[in-house]
């Protein structure tokens, strides 16, 4: 029983060998017509161009799933959160008229022109937003919550260069503003952000 494995891996072996020294056979045979055509002067240097260009191209394509990495549950920073904990919105002072009120409306990031603009929300914690960049961003889903006097927002953008990407934020009543996390999924980075009202 061993000797039939010890063989079948040695076939194996040689079999894989012998691809490789074909493959590399055919890759001279190439390199060598191509020389023989362009007569290019420095022949090691275009060798070398050639060589890097395959290995850099030889990258095996990923699936959408393997290139999008999921967000870590980041919250905003518990700085932001003790801050806005030290003001509550309280449950009796709660209206879809106030949410709306508080949310509604466009919101800079305070590093650059990014902008989300919250068109509406509704109380089933769905929330019609828009990201810009500052053309627009598709979001794929956003909703809002509250959750012990906080109000907390979640927008989750699917287009191209942010497949995944997403906020993690909370309104804090004392600056009026949005504060928490962004996870940019294509470098798999978080950054702490800050959404002001555009007045």
């Amino acid at each position: 029983m061993y000797q039939i494995k010890y063989s079948s891996i040695i076939g194996v072996f040689f079999i894989s060998v012998s691809v490789i020294i074909l493959i590399l056979s055919q890759i001279r045979i190439y390199m060598n017509a191509l020389l023989r055509s362009i007569k290019f002067r420095n022949k090691g240097l275009f060798v070398l161009v050639f060589l890097i260009t395959l290995v850099s191209c030889n990258n095996s394509p990923k699936s959408e799933e393997k290139k999008t990495k999921e967000a870590l549950p980041v919250s905003p920073s518990s700085a932001v959160i003790n801050n806005t904990k030290s003001n509550p919105i309280t449950d009796s002072r709660v209206s879809m008229d106030s949410i709306q009120a508080l949310l509604k409306g466009k919101w800079l990031r305070s590093d650059g022109t990014y902008s989300i603009d919250i068109f509406s929300v509704s109380s089933d914690g769905r929330m019609d937003a828009g990201y810009f960049n500052p053309n627009p961003i598709k979001v794929g889903n956003s909703g809002w919550e509250l959750r012990d006097g906080v109000i907390l927002l979640e927008v989750v953008l699917r287009d191209a260069n942010y497949p995944g990407s997403k906020y993690n934020l909370l309104y804090d009543p004392n600056s009026d503003c949005l504060a928490g996390n962004y996870f940019q999924a294509v470098q798999g980075i978080n950054y702490d952000v800050v959404f002001t009202r555009k007045k």
